[in-house]
């Protein structure tokens, strides 16, 4: 079984942090290569580029994954970038962090999910609002399991910063920009999550950043609820897909 995690960006900053989040999780005949989009013209940012400056290379990486023998994929990004219209092209399994919460979501009862704020810059596509996880919603026909979204601020490094970093020292940004997303697990997504368990009944969270893999252990151990890791939950889903689909 091979699965290609495609990383929608123009740089590999993030690749380690994805290897390790999901190193342990899938059965051991099961081999996960992390790919980004680096090299293909799609501008080197710290966070998510808008779709319009990388969304032709991500389809076309798809393409080759399948020509390359892999026997799912998934797009590490919790917006689906591409899941769609890359479900036309291939006749391979493709998922997003969303389609596999909400297959597990379907499982275990009402979902909730909590998305950061972080603020976008130049060339870069976050969100300022929740309402893309309501239109995904829509797409998966999961209205009736829905319990609702919740914003978790969370921070990153000075621009400046990030920039200097981004060129000078790539594994320094990584620590930086996971440093302040695990002060978000255990402040405002914590918090967060307290908030979708009691006010909306929540049975089941997704925290839908990939920078949150690996950093919700706060959480399972105050909040008791499912909480769905944004990196391994579509991994195991295209794994499942995949199996499902051999002879």
């Amino acid at each position: 079984m091979r699965i290609q995690v495609i990383n929608p960006m123009g740089v590999d900053v993030y690749n380690p942090m994805v290897e390790q989040a999901i190193a342990r999780a899938t059965a051991p005949d099961t081999k996960v290569e992390v790919r980004s989009l680096m090299g293909t013209g799609v501008p080197a940012t710290a966070f998510l580029p808008a779709h319009s400056l990388m969304m032709n290379q991500l389809l076309t990486q798809v393409e080759t994954a399948e020509r390359d023998g892999f026997d799912a994929v998934v797009i590490a990004c919790a917006a689906d970038p591409g899941v769609e219209d890359a479900k036309e092209l291939v006749d391979i399994p493709v998922t997003g962090p969303m389609e596999a919460a909400v297959a597990a979501g379907r499982a275990f009862g009402h979902l909730a999910v909590v998305c950061p704020r972080i603020e976008s810059g130049e060339g870069e596509n976050l969100p300022q609002n929740a309402n893309w996880v309501r239109r995904l919603i829509h797409r998966y026909s999961a209205e009736s399991i829905f319990a609702g979204v919740i914003s978790a601020p969370s921070g990153h490094p000075p621009a400046d910063e990030v920039n200097r970093l981004l060129a000078e020292d790539p594994p320094g940004l990584r620590a930086a920009v996971r440093a302040e997303m695990e002060v978000s697990a255990t402040t405002t997504a914590l918090e967060a999550a307290e908030r979708a368990f009691h006010d909306l009944d929540a049975e089941v969270i997704f925290f839908a950043c990939t920078l949150w893999s690996g950093l919700l252990g706060p959480i399972r151990e105050q909040v008791p609820v499912r909480v769905l890791d944004p990196l391994i939950t579509p991994v195991l889903y295209a794994e499942m897909l995949a199996r499902t689909g051999s002879n």
